[in-house]
């Protein structure tokens, strides 16, 4: 009896050791908690975030959205800043991409985006006569601005607005900025102008009209397919950042990111603005009649037009004339600004801009007498040639 409880007992578990082993092979270890994606940011979202601090504080005056295909047309740019016009319009040839072409207000400079689908770049040329030079590549700009398109000149002569795509830039196009240097014939390396002038969409064209202190920015953020907003702003020189002001960085990125116009209204005087707008309007409406600018000769005698002048000599130094008249009125409204700027800054904005101002002092003190004696030497050249 007792050897059957045993091998009973045998019987037993070996037919329970198996079941026992089955089941902790079955128990299931418990699943780690998920690790949270890292996102690593994008070269474009980093210099986003490196230019946020110096977003400009500027004052949107209006905007109105157009349709890219037309948008070059109606830019309400001053004679006095050029003309801006597509390439077919200037060249009449037909283009496989838009290309847009910029002359200054005498005619005899251009700058130009020529190329197809595959690469744009941009070229210069100078009336020479009746005739336009060889084009000039501008080849200094390297291959990291690619596709660069809609150039502009301020009137100062040296300072170029373009737009490109590439590694510099945070959305597709960005608009550009670079100097003329005389000395080389060349321009300086461009630079990002920055926010809220570019974003993550794309910015095509920055055109700054220094006689009536007015500025347009056409992009194509927060808008459809096909279609752009042409904003009017009021320029800044210098350059004025939101350092001095207590935002939180929501709010800064709504200013950079251009999120409501209205919300910069309090940045300057919207309405004398838009008076502004509409006094130039008035201007061109009477200079398309005939009376582009007054030169007085004498006092029986004031010339309106180019072609009024009878020497070709006095014809040319005119045209040197009209262009450091309207370079030294820019540095007279600069530096107003500035020291208005200088007044209610902190010591240390005080010493950066220090230099910038006793540099623009003697620009002026030399270009006053320059002018009051070429105004002189085109008096007496007329005054013969007429007797």
């Amino acid at each position: 009896m007792k050897t059957k409880n045993i091998i009973a007992i045998a019987l037993l578990m070996s037919v329970a050791m198996p079941i026992m082993a089955q089941k902790r092979k079955t128990v299931r270890k418990a699943t780690p908690a998920a690790q949270p994606v890292v996102v690593e940011e994008t070269p474009a979202q980093k210099l986003f975030k490196t230019m946020l601090p110096a977003t400009a504080k500027i004052l949107f005056v209006d905007s109105v959205v157009v349709d890219k295909a037309t948008f070059l047309s109606q830019i309400p740019l001053a004679p006095e800043a050029g003309t801006i016009s597509s390439y077919e319009q200037f060249f009449d040839r037909p283009t496989q991409v838009p290309l847009a072409v910029f002359q200054n207000e005498f005619g005899d400079r251009c700058y130009y985006a020529d190329g197809d689908t595959l690469s744009t770049r941009l070229y210069s040329i100078d009336r020479l006569g009746n005739q336009w030079s060889k084009p000039r590549e501008l080849t200094e700009f390297g291959a990291d601005y690619r596709s660069p398109n809609y150039p502009f000149l301020m009137s100062d002569g040296m300072t170029l607005f373009f737009a490109a795509k590439g590694e510099n830039s945070i959305g597709g196009y960005d608009i550009f900025m670079t100097l003329y240097d005389t000395e080389s014939g060349t321009f300086y390396r461009p630079e990002n102008y920055g926010l809220p002038f570019n974003s993550t969409a794309n910015d095509y064209l920055l055109a700054i009209d220094e006689v009536n202190e007015l500025g347009y920015l056409v992009s194509d953020r927060h808008q459809p397919e096909g279609k752009v907003c042409i904003y009017t702003f009021v320029p800044q020189f210098p350059r004025v950042s939101f350092e001095d002001e207590d935002l939180s960085d929501d709010q800064l990125r709504c200013f950079a990111r251009l999120t409501s116009i209205s919300d910069t209204w309090r940045f300057g005087d919207r309405q004398e603005a838009l008076e502004r707008y509409q006094n130039m309007l008035s201007q061109q409406a009477r200079k398309s009649s005939g009376s582009s600018f007054s030169f007085v000769i004498n006092d029986q005698l004031t010339y309106h037009q180019l072609s009024d002048f009878r020497s070709p000599q006095s014809r040319q130094l005119y045209k040197q004339y009209a262009e450091l008249e309207s370079t030294l009125a820019t540095d007279v409204r600069t530096l107003e600004m500035q020291r208005d700027k200088y007044a209610n800054a902190s010591a240390r904005e005080q010493r950066q801009m220090k230099e910038s101002m006793l540099r623009l002092e003697h620009q002026i003190l030399e270009s006053q007498p320059r002018l009051a004696q070429m105004a002189k030497e085109i008096r007496y050249i007329e005054t013969r040639v007429r007797q």
